[in-house]
């Protein structure tokens, strides 16, 4: 369970870097800072606050990933053993970091669609991404407009103003 902690605090960290590329206008190819859907409304964060948070989840599960059996040995058994294996606590703090990393991989997936619907309106002239997707990404595409209760446009990116979410 140690080990399936510190791996799934690197799977975050990974993720981390994958949100702050397309938010950020140096690393993002002409996507709008912090993926804003409409550039001329005066005030609009884009994605910035859902970046905030997900950046929030990636150090904590890189701490949930820190081993117990080498850091907190016991005396049990009448001290007949020096070190437990410390199954119950680091299970624990493992489901406690899957469901940490199931909300940013949730997190992320929302920047991915976002992302998407932008590019294909610089490609294309419209934000319906489904025409530039392959076959296989269509199904996640339209799943996460189903579960965020949207529909996809050619007229507007998954996200328009700060307002609607």
């Amino acid at each position: 369970m140690d080990r399936l902690r510190y791996s799934l605090g690197l799977v975050a960290k990974h993720l981390d870097v994958q949100i702050a590329q397309p938010v950020s206008p140096e690393f993002n190819n002409g996507l709008a800072p912090s993926l804003v859907g409409n550039r001329a409304r005066h005030v609009n964060m884009g994605l910035k606050g859902l970046q905030i948070s997900a950046n929030s989840i990636a150090p904590l599960l890189g701490f949930l990933g820190n081993s117990l059996a080498d850091r907190f040995p016991t005396h049990a058994e009448q001290f007949n053993q020096n070190i437990n294996s410390q199954a119950f606590g680091s299970a624990n703090l493992a489901r406690q970091s899957i469901d940490l990393l199931r909300r940013h991989v949730a997190m992320s997936l929302l920047f991915g669609i976002q992302a998407v619907d932008l590019r294909t309106y610089a490609i294309e002239g419209h934000y319906d991404a489904r025409r530039l997707l392959l076959p296989a990404q269509i199904p996640i595409y339209t799943a996460l407009h189903e579960i965020t209760g949207t529909t996809p446009s050619s007229a507007r990116p998954w996200l328009w103003d700060d307002n609607e979410r």
